[in-house]
């Protein structure tokens, strides 16, 4: 019944497009074909005022993520789940409230972004699916969009069987995930995921009869696939719902074994799937035409979407498509300079480090990087230089550092000479003990005190 009313509401909306005799006629105001009733042209304006054609201010300021009530990585499922509970609760011909045509409007706009798989992309990196900000569910007629589809989406299964009636069934896209490691994410990689899709039958090739048997006419449609109902004067059409509107159907002793006359199965497949290189947790691939085949009709299958979890680095820590690494520089490699090793995504490279480098320094190696996804080059590698103190020191190293910190200002024997008069521990005005040679000094000065 509520089908009805919904698509009844769809004719009574394109009725109000014309000013013929027979739209007069069926609205019960004027009878004249020379000039348009007045009923009518206050219909047009009225809902017109009402905002059937969205403003690109109205859109900037509605999150279709909130107008749906879902989460930005909510999947299709939920999507649509969502959509259609609200399409339910505000569509005009079942809601009377002031505002739920405007409601309706934003959910249907919301809904169609949202489940295009392409706008939603565009949609989450720019704030819209239109860089023009026009058409949308604003477009085509008063502002409702694609009625039609709602119909057949809400209350015929997804659409009549073999695309009876103009409709072309779909199936269900669906979800999977896939974890790789790190290199393999940078490298990218062919791997493989297990799914259980809805298929045809292949004992009935999805037609729901055993083999021999033969589907008889739908007595309730004659075969056309279509019920057509009456309301208000009105001849509404819909899919039958006795034969899921293929005109068809098949008696219970001549039902298929396997799928119970249902024409569909699950069947557990393994699909592989290439990883490209750059692809980082979270992203999706998708696989078209591997998601579940529709339930009624011939039309084509769904996709699927794989989710891809990348396992950490225990050497490198990624940040998008640039990679960092801690080096552990000798103090004499920081004191005179020299050449380490380190290595990259590529593999071991010889890195010049020049002399008096601090802790904490950063070089960067360009292109050392990942390859970026859906853009030309790759990103860089990062350096973070540690520099490695001496745990113990041979006498002769010990030596030489004293030497070094007399000249630098700070020998052992001012030190001790201060220790010895109990005087307060100052640094020299010339020593800045936040320097790297003031903390090897500070340590060394601990080593020969224990």
């Amino acid at each position: 019944m509520f089908a009805a009313r919904l698509a009844s509401a769809v004719r009574v909306l394109r009725s109000a497009q014309t000013t013929g005799p027979q739209t007069a006629a069926m609205l019960g105001t004027c009878t004249t074909s020379q000039a348009p009733c007045s009923r009518l042209q206050h219909r047009r304006t009225a809902s017109d005022r009402r905002g059937f054609h969205t403003t690109a201010s109205m859109r900037k300021s509605d999150d279709f993520y909130e107008v749906l009530g879902v989460k930005r990585d909510a999947t299709q499922a939920e999507i649509k789940k969502a959509y259609y509970q609200l399409a339910k609760k505000y569509h005009p011909d079942a809601n009377k409230a002031a505002d739920a045509k405007d409601k309706f409007l934003k959910i249907q706009e919301a809904y169609d972004t949202l489940s295009d798989e392409s706008k939603r992309s565009s949609y989450d990196q720019f704030g819209t699916a239109d860089p023009n900000m026009g058409g949308g569910a604003g477009a085509g007629f008063g502002g409702f969009g694609n009625m039609e589809d709602i119909l057949s989406q809400m209350f015929g299964g997804g659409g009549p069987r073999g695309g009876r009636g103009g409709f072309t069934a779909v199936g269900e896209d669906i979800e999977a995930a896939v974890t790789i490691s790190f290199m393999d994410a940078v490298r990218g990689v062919r791997t493989s995921v297990t799914v259980t899709p809805v298929v045809k039958c292949s004992p009935c090739s999805g037609s729901g009869a055993r083999p021999g048997a033969k589907r008889h006419t739908c007595k309730t449609c004659g075969g056309s696939g279509q019920a057509t109902f009456a309301m208000g004067g009105f001849h509404v059409q819909q899919p039958c719902p006795a034969c899921g509107g293929e005109g068809s159907a098949v008696r219970s002793a001549d039902r298929c074994g396997s799928c119970g006359g249902k024409g569909r199965v699950r069947e557990r497949r393994t699909e592989d799937i290439d990883i490209p290189p750059g692809c980082d947790s979270g992203m999706r691939v998708r696989l078209p035409g591997k998601g579940d085949a529709p339930i009624d009709g011939d039309g084509p299958s769904g996709d699927l979407y794989v989710q891809v979890r990348v396992t950490p680095s225990k050497v490198f820590r990624r940040k998008g498509a640039d990679v960092y690494y801690d080096v552990s520089v000798p103090l004499h490699t920081a004191l005179l300079g020299g050449a380490v090793r380190v290595p990259t995504v590529d593999g071991d490279v010889e890195v010049n480090i020049k002399q008096g480098v601090q802790p904490g320094d950063e070089l960067r190696l360009r292109g050392k990087g990942i390859a970026r996804i859906n853009a030309r080059g790759r990103g860089d590698q990062y350096l973070t230089l540690k520099v490695r103190l001496p745990e113990t020191l041979t006498p002769a190293q010990r030596d030489l550092i004293e030497q070094f910190a007399a000249l630098s200002g700070g020998g052992p024997s001012h030190s001790a000479t201060a220790e010895g008069e109990g005087a307060d521990h100052t640094k020299p005005a010339d020593d800045d003990s936040s320097s790297l040679f003031g903390r090897i000094k500070k340590n060394l000065r601990g080593h020969k005190d224990s």
